[in-house]
């Protein structure tokens, strides 16, 4: 007997038996991986789409991670277990007497002293950059855990201990001779041991080297001088209690404080490329969905006919959901697994190229439970997420109207709800994005509103898709002006399926319209800067300025007098970089002379260029433009620096531009530094010299650095280190882009292809009517056309939009927001480069329809 129906058109029955509906989900799962092996292109592009959402969160997660943990670990290896330090606020060095006065106070159970120094040490014809740490190694042990695994313990005049695994990496063993650069000069050291330290990085510049604290002073010529004094408490001690009985006793600006952690120079210099790796990560993930989201919506359409059938015999709407989603989760898990393991592939590459932007071998990767756990969450949510308006309409369509032959539109009609989020998620994620550009929010706030943002345009294509589609046949040539017609007719007809497709390249190009446009425009300011204010010919030093603390290793002291002496050297300028305090944020001092416009060059944001040099002889400073921005500071202004002697007040000169240490930076005139602060050393020589006798200035200066191991480069030689610093993490960003371009052609070829199974019954009609194979061909190319003209027009226009707004939204960033330029061979490639892949998406599905044998095609109905 037949069900009866009910007003809704849907059969009144009962569900399957309880004890029925486990063997009802293996046939779900059955039927789910059935679907999946009948039409495997359409399952890959799934798949591919939830592996690179998941890959790029893995990527992502994973080399972040990386970059923090290597800063951390710098510092984890000098502070070890103690518990406060006393340091000098301005970086510099501390009378070693304070060291009785701490050692009295009650719970204090140790005080050890300590000198850290970076410095370059070589072995045979390697050179390394490392940290030195001078130490009592009777007190460091209840500080620092180093466990020596082979040698001895540090004892004799010279000797050294070093990271076991950072040995082997250089071939070095115990007994080995190597040299250090110090103030100095070269001096001769042997590895005496080799530790094993939970606490010490062994990369680059954090691998810690150990020598005693005598060796450190006489080396840095600081005898009685301590950069800090560590102290471990007693169990039972009440911190702050010991930490103001301690700060009672110091003198001058010493400062009691908790052991640093990551500096803000580290943080600041991670910020702009992590967010841009964010940004990138955010469009993979949301194009993921839309392709998601189109292939399971053209799955449903396809199946109407089955689902009717399993509805008609007995099954509930939840089974045909648990088969929608059944099938979705068993692809969202294959692409989680696939997507982690391209992800790890990914984050060692992109690791590398982020250890050359911060100048150091980053640890490796670290396989922890938490990307990986987010990335399950991600692959699994997207999938679902994708699956959940196909399967509501799988669920909603009634059993008899299934299984004949009905409209597209009644499997595919636009709810009026999701024009309404649409116009929601532009209002809501424009005004965030508004607040996080005019710094009333952090600047990360932006990525996620700017990402919904431009899913809430797709959200409201449909309101203009008919004039839209129409509009653009007309632009078409005339010669393909009917098969123009009928293209239009096919996207109306599928609605949702051609809002989803338009969608997934409108997001694409915009994305990498806009990521584009921001790589170009970061890299040329980087160019700016470098090339206004590096002018000198040649620059003399050991190091690069450790991005993490923002030291480097000192220049011997006789190297200056060497230098005065070359003949064709205009002028020389000794540079010193200091860590320091000023109105309660770090910052770096960049300590020179700025007498000389031939040696020194400021991007000025705000200041008079013609007065700023005077001003900084008179005593006055020049801020980085980030630095500035975060303490609200402007010409005219008083900035604050702790120093020995208590807070010095400087009046601020002028705001610039400044990539070096992130914009945290004031720059100080050398004699004005001598005499307030008591700064000495050099870390970096600019060299000017006679325009006839370069190359022989750069022959003797070759001459003079060899013996002490220095480093010696031009100024085309720091431009080369500058762009490959660069090159590497833009790659990476090219990289996330050509991922999504690549995912929306599989979406364009999806549909299409989607489009001529379903018109073939009306493609063999027309074929009888004489249509040629041309002009099928021609039909299903001109959807191809109109779907890219009607996603990439957009999408140009709101890539230009979302790079301006990322240019804007550096602002808060780094101090000045980057000038955005209009690159018109970017969106012209963008627009024909698009089109061209849309065409050959186009190609197959159109061959396939042009090749249809016409009584197969006739048959179907």
């Amino acid at each position: 007997m037949p069900a009866r129906r009910n007003r809704r058109g849907s059969t009144n029955r009962r569900p399957l038996h309880r004890s029925k509906r486990r063997g009802s989900s293996v046939l779900l799962i059955r039927l789910g991986w059935r679907e999946s092996r009948r039409r495997p292109a359409r399952a890959a592009l799934t798949l591919a789409s939830v592996v690179i959402g998941v890959a790029a969160v893995v990527a992502v997660a994973l080399t972040t991670r990386s970059t923090e943990q290597a800063f951390d670990a710098m510092f984890a290896a000098i502070a070890g277990r103690a518990d406060l330090e006393v340091a000098a606020p301005v970086g510099e060095m501390i009378d070693a007497k304070l060291l009785d006065a701490v050692r009295g106070i009650p719970g204090v159970a140790v005080a050890s002293p300590m000198i850290r120094r970076p410095t370059i040490m070589y072995a045979g014809q390697r050179r390394t950059q490392v940290s030195l740490l001078g130490v009592e190694p009777r007190l460091d042990k209840w500080v620092h855990d180093f466990q020596v695994q082979s040698g001895a313990p540090l004892a004799e005049r010279n000797g050294l201990l070093l990271s076991a695994e950072f040995a082997q990496n250089l071939g070095v063993s115990v007994g080995d001779a190597v040299a250090l650069l110090t103030r100095s000069g070269r001096v001769r050291a042997r590895i005496t041991g080799l530790y094993k330290s939970r606490g010490t990085a062994v990369v680059s510049q954090g691998a810690t080297l150990v020598t005693t604290l005598a060796n450190a002073q006489r080396w840095s010529r600081a005898p009685g001088r301590l950069d800090a004094i560590q102290i471990v408490l007693a169990p039972e001690a009440d911190e702050e209690a010991v930490e103001a009985a301690i700060a009672g006793r110091l003198t001058g600006a010493a400062v009691v404080r908790r052991p640093a952690g990551r500096s803000a120079v580290a943080e600041e210099t991670a910020l702009a490329t992590d967010k841009a790796l964010q940004m990138a990560r955010a469009f993979s993930v949301l194009v993921a969905v839309f392709v998601i989201t189109n292939t399971f919506l053209i799955s449903v359409t396809q199946r109407r006919r089955q689902f009717g059938i399993m509805r008609a015999i007995g099954a509930t709407r939840g089974q045909i959901a648990r088969l929608v989603y059944g099938q979705a989760v068993m692809l969202g898990l294959a692409g989680t697994l696939l997507g982690s393991l391209a992800g790890v592939f990914a984050a060692t590459h992109l690791s590398e190229a982020m250890g050359r932007l911060y100048n150091t071998a980053l640890p490796p990767i670290d396989l922890s439970p938490g990307p990986f756990a987010w990335a399950a969450a991600i692959g699994l949510g997207i999938s679902l997420l994708g699956a959940a308006l196909p399967a509501r309409k799988a669920t909603h369509l009634p059993p008899l109207d299934a299984m004949r032959d009905v409209l597209p539109d009644e499997m595919e009609g636009f709810s009026g709800w999701l024009t309404w989020l649409g116009v929601a998620l532009v209002a809501v994620c424009g005004s965030i994005m508004a607040l996080s550009i005019t710094g009333r929010l952090p600047p990360n706030f932006a990525v996620t509103p700017g990402v919904l943002m431009l899913a809430g345009l797709v959200l409201l294509l449909p309101l203009g898709l008919a004039p839209l589609s129409r509009a653009v046949a007309r632009l078409l040539p005339a010669s393909i002006s009917v098969e123009a017609r009928l293209a239009s007719r096919n996207l109306l007809a599928h609605r949702s399926r051609t809002t989803l497709t338009v969608g997934v390249v409108f997001i694409a190009a915009a994305a990498a319209i806009g990521l584009a446009n921001t790589v170009l425009d970061n890299v040329e300011d980087v160019r700016n800067w470098y090339r206004t204010t590096i002018v000198a010919d040649y620059f003399l030093r050991a190091s690069a300025p450790d991005m993490a603390s923002g030291l480097a290793a000192d220049l011997p002291d006789e190297l200056g007098a060497e230098l005065a002496e070359v003949e064709g050297v205009k002028s020389t300028d000794a540079i010193r970089f200091v860590r320091a305090e000023a109105n309660g944020k770090q910052v770096i001092l960049i300590i020179r002379g700025f007498d000389d416009p031939k040696l020194q060059a400021f991007d000025l944001v705000e200041g008079d260029p013609a007065e700023v040099r005077k001003l900084l002889e008179h005593g006055e400073v020049v801020l980085g433009s980030v630095f500035a921005e975060r303490a609200g500071l402007k010409p005219g202004d008083d900035v604050y620096l702790k120093t020995e002697s208590g807070q010095q007040r400087f009046r601020v000169a002028a705001v610039a531009n400044a990539d070096l240490a992130s914009g945290l930076t004031m720059y100080i005139d050398r004699e004005v530094a001598r005499r307030v602060l008591d700064v000495g050393g050099v870390d970096v020589y600019a060299i000017k010299a006679d325009e006839g006798q370069r190359e022989q200035v750069r022959q003797r200066l070759l001459q003079i650095s060899e013996p002490y191991g220095v480093l010696l480069q031009s100024f085309s030689e720091i431009q080369r280190e500058i762009d490959a610093m660069m090159a590497g993490v833009d790659a990476g960003l090219w990289a996330m882009v050509v991922l999504g371009l690549l995912v929306a052609t599989f979406g364009v070829a999806n549909t299409l292809t989607m489009s001529v199974l379903e018109q073939t019954y009306e493609i063999g009609l027309l074929r009888v009517i004489a249509m040629t194979q041309a002009q099928v061909r021609s039909m299903v190319m001109a959807q191809a056309l109109m779907i890219g003209l009607l996603a990439l027009a957009p999408g140009v226009v709101a890539g230009v939009g979302v790079g301006y707004l990322i240019n804007q939204a550096t602002l808060s960033t780094i101090g000045h927001s980057v000038d955005f330029v209009f690159h018109p061979w970017l969106l012209v490639g963008a627009l024909v480069g698009g089109l061209a892949i849309m065409t050959a998406a186009a190609w197959p599905p159109a061959n396939r329809a042009a090749n249809m044998e016409l009584q197969a095609t006739l048959k179907l109905r």
